[in-house]
């Protein structure tokens, strides 16, 4: 019965290692980014930047998003509606498998649409801690992954995941040298992240503070990126969210950045 029990547990070890094994970094980010079923999104955005001495700024915004079911490829629409010195303001984000994304820019007061270049998607989006390329799906392709092991954090088993730039042009672009993501391990929701900048020291943290369950798959709806070095943050929340309802296409156009609301 002894030697039963011992072989029973050593068998136990094995499986477990194997388990184990099967969930590489890459295997789990994927399954992390590709959960959601959500075709079309329409929802209003709120972003507050502070500053270290408690100063605060608001920006109000009309968020669109729609995805191809077939390519799982996200087109994206932020127009600015509040306050008056950014009422107009529009961006957009075209997601594409064989090439770079688009990104357009339309500034209302130059009444001009700016693309913006790939080596640009590591700017500030309108002067938030959130960079262009932060703003939408992160590109799992653009990253080499290791799973550096399992922490409990905020009470969540996670596992701990670190992010490489596939190449110097994703460097360069991202000014990102690494990213650590933390991914609960019930759901999957990416709940901390944290950007270490060119020379490898931590630039920002990012905390999902609060998820909203939709098709049953966990959704950011309120998070904050922190710039640790200047003390800085940005908090994006999601309100009135309405899912897989009718947008046309017409919305994810650059001519239609200069539409007024």
């Amino acid at each position: 019965m002894r030697r039963t029990s011992i072989c029973i547990g050593i068998l136990f070890f094995i499986l477990t290692d194997y388990a184990w094994m099967q969930n590489t970094g890459y295997d789990i980010m994927e399954r992390a980014l590709k959960r959601s079923s959500i075709k079309t999104m329409q929802a209003d955005l709120k972003l507050v930047l502070e500053t270290r001495t408690g100063d605060t700024r608001e920006r109000e915004i009309a968020f669109f998003s729609k995805t191809d079911p077939s390519t799982d490829l996200t087109k994206m629409l932020m127009k600015f509606v509040y306050p008056k010195d950014v009422r107009g303001t529009g961006f957009l984000t075209i997601e594409h498998a064989d090439r770079a994304d688009d990104r357009f820019l339309y500034l209302p007061a130059l009444r001009q649409i700016k693309k913006i270049a790939s080596s640009g998607s590591g700017g500030n989006f309108m002067s938030s801690d959130f960079t262009y390329y932060d703003i939408g799906t992160p590109e799992l392709e653009d990253w080499t992954y290791r799973l550096l092991g399992e922490e409990t954090r905020n009470r969540r088993l996670s596992f701990m995941i670190e992010a490489l730039p596939k190449s110097q042009q994703v460097l360069d672009e991202t000014g990102y040298s690494k990213i650590i993501r933390w991914v609960d391990q019930t759901d999957l929701s990416m709940f901390h992240s944290e950007y270490y900048d060119k020379s490898g020291e931590l630039k920002k943290k990012l905390d999902v503070e609060k998820f909203t369950l939709i098709n049953g798959v966990p959704f950011a709806t309120d998070m904050v990126m922190q710039d640790v070095i200047i003390e800085h943050t940005s908090r994006m929340t999601f309100e009135d969210l309405e899912i897989d309802i009718p947008i046309s296409d017409d919305f994810f156009t650059p001519r239609y950045l200069q539409r007024e609301q």
